[in-house]
């Protein structure tokens, strides 16, 4: 879409990042006034998670934007470096991510292009979200027309897939799939074609994160497949959502040297009013699912296990709730790689075996197979209630 240059700004003696909108895309007025109007959009945006615009101009008939240079690489490369971070770290620069792409939405800007190539992690491990805006330029029918493909489709939300209507919730989409790539190493779609890759966005779910690392926690892995919801009704309300997830998962972790996410919670301070909380949203949930009110359900379901994650009859609610919200979708198409997953799940957790192996195996069995009765039945019985 452009190019951009190390640059000297003469007037104060700074070294910037010079942007230039390609002259591929020709002279179009409407091409120029739009790129000038999402420019003047980005360089309202102030916030330490966000590259900084200095100016705006035209220089010999081509438009060009100041920004601030920066010394780092992107998340692209450093997805292909491995596993050089700690997972501690990893959250926390999904954290910042979550910030810059919050504070975007809260000043009315949308991004649409999230992926790792537009992530910059600098130097000292800030996090910088790159090319807002210039991606609004790039769809166009014109461009379209042309036969130009702009960014990459891994990362489109299925609403921006099928060119419906997009708002906020399609960048929390795009963040669940390069969030995924980055504590997995494999994106969450991927085809040979571009149509192949849309259609798994459209229609297929992504492995569970837990299958390809068993060693991320289930509450990170949880969030993930949350924010990759084909509904935008069934992400997270806000990226500061998933941000306030984020904050309490690397606390979790500092905490405990990495070993666990859950809520760290001391047998002394989960004392008798701690624990009324707990069954107060149990009984909340309870009667929001007899209700109908699921959504609400699922909400109160949640708090308690905020609370406290070893309560089976929260996530009971948070599970029947998440199980009526996917609804009757017909015969559901089997795949015997995860049949052989489920199976291998439902021995673990089964009775006798280590407690953190069932409950690990339990939250995997929620995301990969979570209309499976015989999950109903572990989490019964794990309550007392066989």
């Amino acid at each position: 879409m452009g190019v951009v240059y190390r640059a000297r700004d003469r007037s104060l003696g700074r070294v910037v990042a010079l942007k230039m909108l390609s002259t591929e895309l020709g002279d179009e007025e409407e091409l120029h006034q739009r790129f000038h109007r999402e420019a003047e959009a980005i360089g309202q945006l102030n916030h330490p998670n966000i590259v900084s615009v200095f100016d705006l101009g035209q220089s010999e008939g081509r438009l060009y934007m100041a920004m601030e240079l920066l010394d780092g690489e992107n998340l692209r490369a450093v997805i292909e470096k491995g596993g050089q971070i700690s997972l501690p770290e990893r959250v926390r620069i999904l954290g910042e991510i979550c910030e810059g792409v919050g504070y975007a939405h809260s000043k009315g800007v949308v991004h649409r292009d999230i992926k790792p190539a537009n992530i910059l992690v600098t130097g000292s491990g800030r996090v910088k979200l790159l090319d807002f805006g210039l991606a609004r330029v790039a769809t166009r029918e014109t461009i379209t027309r042309r036969g130009v493909i702009l960014g990459t489709p891994d990362y489109m939300s299925p609403e921006q897939a099928m060119g419906q209507g997009l708002d906020h919730r399609t960048d929390i989409f795009s963040s669940g799939a390069v969030f995924y790539e980055f504590l997995t190493s494999r994106k969450p779609f991927k085809g040979k074609s571009l149509h192949s890759v849309l259609y798994q966005i459209i229609s297929e779910e992504p492995e569970a994160a837990l299958t390809l690392r068993p060693e991320l926690p289930a509450r990170l892995a949880m969030v993930v497949h949350r924010m990759l919801h084909k509904d935008p009704e069934r992400r997270y309300a806000s990226m500061y959502d998933v941000g306030r997830q984020m904050r309490e998962i690397h606390a979790a972790l500092r905490r405990s040297d990495s070993r666990s996410a859950l809520s760290i919670v001391e047998p002394a301070a989960l004392n008798e009013e701690l624990r009324g909380r707990v069954r107060e949203h149990v009984a909340r949930g309870q009667a929001h699912l007899a209700a109908g009110r699921v959504l609400k359900a699922r909400s109160e379901g949640e708090e308690a296990l905020a609370l406290d994650p070893d309560s089976t009859e929260a996530a009971e609610v948070a599970w029947r709730a998440e199980k009526k919200l996917q609804g009757v979708r017909g015969e559901e198409k089997t795949d015997p790689a995860i049949d052989a997953r489920v199976e291998a799940l439902l021995t673990r957790a089964a009775p006798g075996q280590p407690e953190s192996e069932a409950r690990r195996a339990i939250a995997e069995l929620a995301l990969i197979a979570p209309n499976d009765a015989r999950l109903t039945d572990l989490i019964r019985e794990r309550a007392g209630r066989g």
